[in-house]
């Protein structure tokens, strides 16, 4: 799943989550990514069929960074049946 983040984010209007969990409400899309540039993180459209889409303020290095290790841990446990 990618996900659209900082600049390619082209909707008018968009509801914040903060990095936190909290919401934030509703604002244009050009205020979200201020509000992210101003504490050093990403806006990431975590729900983009929802009116208005929903972003987070997130460290999308970070979370990717996450993500790869979760997936390489559950493709170390997983089992194979052999026929």
């Amino acid at each position: 799943m990618t996900h659209q983040i900082n600049e390619e984010i082209r909707d008018k209007e968009v509801r914040l989550i903060s990095s936190e969990g909290e919401q934030l409400g509703i604002m244009s899309a050009k205020a979200a990514l201020a509000l992210a540039e101003e504490h050093d993180l990403d806006l990431v459209k975590i729900s983009p069929t929802a009116t208005p889409p929903v972003c987070k303020l997130m460290d999308y290095g970070k979370y990717k960074f996450e993500q790869g290790k979760r997936d390489k841990e559950a493709k170390k446990n997983q089992r194979t049946i052999e026929i």
